[in-house]
């Protein structure tokens, strides 16, 4: 029997997070051919409602799972070091993987510690740090979190686009350095097309059920409160378009609050978040997914609404347009309000808006089989 490489994959999300999600993803990728670990870096911002384990434990889903607790990021930045270490020891990993750039301060324990193990980074975006450029927590985050990030052996990156854009900021010691692009997975198991298409009653009712009464349409985005998100745009298209329900799942901050109330938005409807689940019935059930993001890594929410039968308008920008041109209509200038109640005004008259084969092609890209392909490949080249 030949003895599997041993590959550790850091995250210091949880899994109802895009960054937990994505661990387990890429743990079920190469699960078959690697021997996998997962450790989890904890704090009770993301795993509140959890109790600590004194030892591994060994996963369902095919992984041995670990655990260090800190504070915060923050303070982790000092006390996940030492565990770390003990942890590299004991386990002597062939690969370590860092779900994430903000985890860079840990690269520099990880190649000192195990030496002879490759250090592998995903990078998805550099926006913290280029759309807050004079925010001093950005950059003292950037700083110290980010920047060893570049000290890592490989890459691998969810677009040409974000992979252009890191070569841009992180500079040579990134974009010199083995580097691949591996995507991001949607699990086609739940998002996809009912059995039998959903019916305009049923979308009445499943609006009624939901307190959304006498409107005759619902458009759905699913969005952070950044300033890259361009939800003030969405609101916008709400107020041009007042009988139709415009659902949005993320934090209701202060901020949207004051916009909401301003523009007197009656037909806008927040969630603080769903379950996996109860997001694609609402994908299901909404006319038009709207997506006006200035800037996106990769942008999954319009890829999993269109997978789910529902159509897709988004901002014709950064990875976005990478992925969805030709498959869906794409505004050409990303806060242009009147072009995506446009776009909404031919769905709901009856259009289908969204090219089927280009549609088809993009969701076979994306299907965990084809991830996993890219996945193994990637992992069998630098670490044979």
């Amino acid at each position: 029997m030949v003895n599997k490489k041993k590959v550790l994959f850091v995250c210091d999300k949880n899994e109802r997070t895009s960054f937990g999600r994505l661990t387990v993803n890429l743990v079920s990728a190469v699960r078959d051919h690697f021997d996998v670990h997962v450790l989890w870096l904890k704090t009770p911002k993301f795993f509140s409602d959890e109790k600590g384990a004194d030892a591994p434990v060994a996963d369902a889903r095919g992984f041995t799972s670990h655990e260090i607790w800190a504070k915060s990021l923050y303070s982790g930045f000092f006390s996940f070091r030492s565990p770390l270490q003990k942890l590299l020891r004991s386990l002597k990993p062939d690969m370590i993987f860092f779900i994430r750039p903000e985890l860079g301060f840990l690269v520099p324990v990880a190649k000192k510690e195990s030496p002879s193990a490759k250090t592998v980074m995903f990078v998805h975006d550099t926006f913290a740090e280029t759309l807050y450029p004079h925010s001093i927590k950005f950059r003292l985050l950037n700083l110290f979190y980010i920047r060893p990030t570049v000290q890592a052996d490989s890459f691998v990156y969810n677009s040409q686009w974000t992979r252009s854009e890191a070569a841009k900021f992180f500079g040579p010691l990134m974009s010199e350095k083995p580097g691949e692009i591996i995507g991001c997975p949607i699990d086609s198991e739940l998002f996809k097309k009912p059995e039998t298409p959903v019916t305009a009653e049923a979308k009445a009712q499943f609006r009624r059920k939901r307190g959304m009464r006498n409107f005759y349409g619902m458009c759905l985005n699913v969005s952070l409160d950044e300033p890259r998100k361009n939800i003030d745009t969405y609101f916008e298209m709400a107020r041009l378009r007042p009988d139709v329900a415009f659902v949005r799942v993320g934090k209701f901050s202060e901020r949207l609050k004051a916009i909401v109330n301003e523009k007197k938005l009656y037909n806008v409807f927040h969630f603080k978040e769903f379950d996996a689940r109860e997001l694609v019935e609402f994908y299901r059930h909404a006319d038009l997914m709207v997506y006006p993001s200035f800037l996106e890594g990769f942008g999954l929410p319009p890829i999993e609404s269109i997978a789910c039968g529902t159509p897709a308008v988004c901002a014709k920008a950064s990875a976005v347009r990478e992925n969805l041109e030709g498959v869906c209509p794409l505004v050409e200038i990303p806060d242009d309000a009147p072009a995506y109640a446009a776009v909404l005004d031919r769905v709901l008259a009856g259009e289908n808006v969204v090219d089927e084969v280009a549609a088809q092609e993009l969701l076979s890209r994306c299907s965990m089989e084809s991830f996993s392909s890219r996945v193994v490949g990637f992992f069998g080249r630098i670490c044979p």
